[in-house]
């Protein structure tokens, strides 16, 4: 027996001295003799995830941050999806994935821990008065711009095959068994791609537009293996049917502010009608009876009875709301358009959520428990 596990080991050492020894007398083609065998299994666990308290510890470890600064960098992850909180465990969402691999691909200096500490130091001997201001952000401005120029002239396939490789297993790994072949044309290969505005991303067809198949779509939302993925991103205006009283199409269309419907096609000097569509889970599920029902808005209720002027309800991709003048108010979630009559409108308007266009948002009163 040449070789023993670290609990056989004396703690000064004899033991390993012995064996390297045995171990350090053997010569080429010398024979071993199998004296016993063990089988062990041992599991390994990944890294936990950060909550919100473990995050921050992390960060002050690093010498990243301040105080001042935590509670605002926890919300800005939340904000803008790129994390959720659940269970309260922080858990990465796919956005947040792809913009830390783009920063990290293209910004690498910049999105260093060290990089980061290091200038969380100087920022604090500029408040100290032992650094000069214009000088520290001078020099970060000329390495930082270089970086956004090299940034800028980098096309968008590059950045799509750039986030293909990094997360080609999460993105096709239930496409293994049947690879990537496209299953409409059977000519294409399917890839990840970035939606024209985007709002969204999903793996398609290479051979678009002449193959407009779209496998799977990724909105951020990370869905379980067995939920199917919803449909909140379109490439082509889609045809839903056709007005019966002027015969123009009613197509459903994705722009920079989200997913609308629209009457009739473009035309130069004249803007057709369109309107969001609220709630948007799967635009396969929209219908043309939908969106005519979408197209009658903004939809006037009446007459205010303080003024006479017009009580407006309209719809926005977050959602419907009531207006009278510059005063605005959102119609909750749980009571459907039909239902919001001028008495009800009014009744909104007077409410502690109504706000007047242009005021910014009342503080909240926090009471002590």
């Amino acid at each position: 027996d040449i070789t023993e596990s670290g609990q056989d080991r004396d703690s000064d050492g004899s033991n390993h001295e012995l064996a390297f020894e045995v171990l350090n007398s053997l010569k080429t083609e010398d024979l071993l003799h199998l004296v016993q065998t063990e089988v062990s299994q041992d599991h390994t666990q990944p890294p936990r995830r950060y909550s919100e308290a473990s995050l921050v510890k992390e960060l002050e470890e690093r010498g990243i941050g301040r105080p001042s600064t935590y509670a605002s960098t926890l919300k800005v992850l939340q904000d803008r999806k790129y994390v959720t909180v659940k269970n309260r465990v922080l858990s990465p969402e796919f956005r947040g994935r792809m913009v830390s691999a783009f920063l990290s691909h293209h910004f690498s200096e910049v999105t260093d821990y060290c990089f980061t500490a290091g200038m969380e130091t100087e920022l604090d001997n500029v408040s100290a008065g032992t650094t000069k201001w214009k000088g520290l952000l001078g020099d970060y401005w000329t390495r930082f711009k270089s970086y956004c120029e090299q940034t800028s002239n980098v096309h968008i396939h590059q950045v799509e095959k750039m986030l293909e490789k990094e997360f080609g297993d999460y993105l096709f790994g239930s496409l293994l068994d049947k690879g990537r072949s496209c299953p409409s044309c059977t000519e294409g290969t399917l890839i990840f791609k970035v939606s024209r505005f985007g709002a969204g991303y999903f793996i398609g067809c290479d051979q678009h537009p002449n193959c407009k198949f779209i496998a799977n779509t990724l909105n951020g939302d990370e869905e379980g293996e067995d939920t199917p993925q919803p449909n909140t991103t379109i490439e082509e205006p889609k045809l839903l049917g056709f007005n019966s009283n002027s015969n123009e199409k009613v197509l459903l269309k994705s722009g920079p502010y989200g997913i609308y419907v629209q009457l009739g096609e473009n035309r130069k000097g004249c803007a057709p009608k369109r309107t969001s569509v609220p709630y948007v889970k799967d635009l396969n599920s929209t219908t043309l009876e939908d969106a005519l029902a979408l197209l009658q808005y903004p939809l006037t209720l009446g007459k205010h009875p303080k003024d006479g002027q017009s009580v407006i309800l309209k719809v926005t991709k977050a959602g419907y709301y009531v207006k009278h003048r510059r005063t605005t108010a959102s119609v909750p979630k749980n009571m459907k358009p039909s239902e919001v009559t001028l008495e009800k409108a009014v009744e909104l308007l007077s409410g502690d959520d109504a706000r007047q266009f242009g005021q910014k948002d009342k503080p909240k009163v926090v009471e002590d428990v």
